[in-house]
């Protein structure tokens, strides 16, 4: 998966906080804790954003729910669960996935992150 990020306009708080709510069904159970985690999450929300904003750019002119779409010899189809919405290992930015990773956040072992 391609992580360039083209300059995107900023989000509002409503749309960040949108993308923190993703994010936050992809680390649960975990929750950030400190303000080095939070810091951590913030960034990876932002990184998310431009991700997402990034590929929707790139695919704009598709109308929504196309599957595959054919012109001459030249053929396209998206992978299941590309454009659903949902964060998984496929979809989440590569930056943003480095980030919980290396701060603790995705970490769901039985005896807690530290």
């Amino acid at each position: 998966m391609s992580d360039f990020h083209a300059q995107v306009e900023v989000a509002d708080e409503a749309t960040m906080q949108l993308f923190r709510e993703k994010l936050y069904a992809f680390i649960f159970p975990n929750v950030p804790s400190t303000e080095e985690e939070a810091a951590t999450f913030e960034q990876a929300a932002k990184y998310q954003y431009e991700h997402e904003a990034t590929r929707a750019r790139q695919t704009q002119d598709l109308p929504e729910g196309v599957k595959e779409f054919s012109i001459g010899d030249f053929a396209m189809t998206f992978e299941k669960g590309y454009s659903d919405g949902r964060l998984t290992k496929k979809t989440i930015c590569p930056a943003a996935y480095g980030l919980l990773l290396r701060h603790g956040l995705l970490y769901r072992g039985v005896e807690g992150r530290r």
